[in-house]
C-alpha cells in the first residue's frame, strides 16, 4: 500500500488522481496537505492487486490511517481519492464525481499520453481547488444541501413541464375531438335535410296515391249506383 503522511492535522482530503484503466498509468494527480509516494499508488492500482474495477462501483479501504476511495467509468478511467478515515463516504463519492467532471475535458488528450503526471500542467490547479473545496466539510455540506435543493427544484420544474405538456396534448386531443364532432354534426345536418326532402316527396306521392284511389273508388261507386238505379237503361230508351 502507498504510504502517506499528513502534516496538516485534521485535513480531510490528501490526494486525488486519475489513471488509465488499460495500463493503470496515473496521467494526472495532486497532493493536498500530504506527501504521497507514487510507488504506493501504482502498487494499489496494479492489476495484480486490483484485477478488475466495476463501472460506477465505489471501492474504499483504510491503510496507514488514511482512507482510499476508488471508482471507474468501466471503459477508460479510474478515479482515486485519499482522505481521512473519518471523512464521510457520501462526500468522498461526491468528490470522485466532481473529479470525473473536472477531468472530462482532457480525457481525450490523456488517452494516448505517455508518462506519469503528463496532464498535471493542465489539471493540477483544478484538482487542487477541488481538494480545497471538499476539505471544508461545512462548505461541502452546505454545497450538497444547495445542490439537493436545486435538484428538487429541477424535478418539480420537470414534473410541471411534463404536466403542462400532458395538458397541451389533452387540449389538442379535445380540440381534435371537437372538430371531428363538428364535422360529423355538419354531415348529420346535411343528411337530415336530404332525408327530410325525401320524406316530403314520399308523403306527397302517398297523398296523390290516396287521392287517386279515393277518386277511383268514388267513380266506381257512381257507376254502380247509376247502373243499379237504371240510369243507363233510361239513357238507352231516350235514344
Amino acid at each position: 500500500m502507498a504510504s502517506a503522511t499528513n502534516p496538516l492535522r485534521g485535513a480531510n482530503i490528501n490526494f486525488v488522481a486519475v489513471a488509465r484503466l488499460s495500463d493503470r498509468t496515473v496521467v494526472a494527480y495532486t497532493s493536498h496537505g500530504a506527501s504521497v509516494e507514487m510507488s504506493g499508488v501504482r502498487a494499489v492500482l496494479d492489476p495484480s492487486q486490483m484485477s478488475s474495477v466495476e463501472a460506477n462501483k465505489h471501492y474504499n479501504f483504510a491503510s496507514n490511517g488514511l482512507a482510499w476511495h476508488i471508482e471507474s467509468d468501466g471503459a477508460m478511467w479510474i478515479y482515486l481519492a485519499i482522505t481521512g478515515t473519518t471523512y464521510p463516504l457520501r462526500h468522498a463519492a461526491g468528490l470522485l464525481q466532481d473529479l470525473r467532471q473536472t477531468f472530462a475535458p482532457k480525457a481525450d488528450k490523456g488517452l494516448n499520453a505517455r508518462g506519469e503526471g503528463v496532464l498535471n500542467g493542465d489539471l493540477q490547479g483544478k484538482f487542487a481547488r477541488l481538494c480545497a473545496q471538499y476539505d471544508d466539510l461545512a462548505n461541502v455540506d452546505q454545497l450538497h444541501a444547495t445542490l439537493a435543493k436545486v435538484e428538487t427544484v429541477k424535478i418539480v420544474m420537470q414534473d410541471s413541464i411534463e404536466l403542462a405538456l400532458a395538458n397541451c396534448v389533452s387540449l389538442e386531443a379535445i380540440d381534435q375531438k371537437a372538430d371531428e364532432l363538428q364535422s360529423q354534426a355538419g354531415m348529420f345536418k346535411t343528411r337530415a335535410k336530404k332525408l327530410r326532402s325525401q320524406m316530403w316527396w314520399k308523403k306527397c306521392k302517398m297523398q296523390l296515391l290516396i287521392a287517386f284511389v279515393v277518386i277511383a273508388i268514388i267513380g266506381v261507386l257512381i257507376v254502380i249506383i247509376m247502373a243499379y238505379t237504371g240510369q243507363f237503361d233510361k239513357d238507352k230508351k231516350k235514344k
